[in-house]
């Protein structure tokens, strides 16, 4: 992280990995009721998790045409940015979405559910882009 231009790349990658975590999650539950599954929170972040990943995976695979540098983490210390500031970034996505869908603002206890889901999944997907799909590449 030499130059200005990492930060705001850190911050959309942060308000991407946001919104896919709050989508899957949502996801997840509509899949649940129509499958007539019986809820249950396992089977729910199970499915979140896929979804979460492959949303991820399809969005860096299109992202690595053109702006591939948006995706690109340059170090380790931008892995750990990145994840610290997606944590961050939750509750300005969570709350107005809540307000937006329910008609109210969120409850504190649903955004402290999220966080472990969120440090657990967006981990596996910057360690996915940091190792595996090439991240680090020049």
């Amino acid at each position: 992280m030499k130059d200005r231009s990492s930060i705001p790349k850190i911050l959309l990658h942060g308000f991407f990995l946001v919104s896919t975590n709050l989508f899957s999650i949502i996801a997840a539950v509509v899949i649940v009721e129509l499958a007539a599954i019986e809820s249950n929170k396992l089977i729910q972040s199970s499915i979140a998790l896929i979804i979460n990943i492959i949303l991820y995976l399809i969005v860096f695979k299109l992202m690595n045409g053109i702006q591939k540098d948006i995706m690109k983490i340059d170090n380790f210390s931008m892995f750990a940015i990145i994840l610290i500031i997606s944590m961050a970034l939750l509750p300005s996505v969570f709350y107005p979405m809540h307000f937006l869908t329910h008609g109210a603002w969120g409850n504190i206890d649903n955004l402290i559910a999220t966080w472990p889901y969120q440090l657990i999944v967006n981990g596996f997907c910057l360690i996915l882009n940091y190792f595996i799909i090439g991240g680090t590449k020049k």
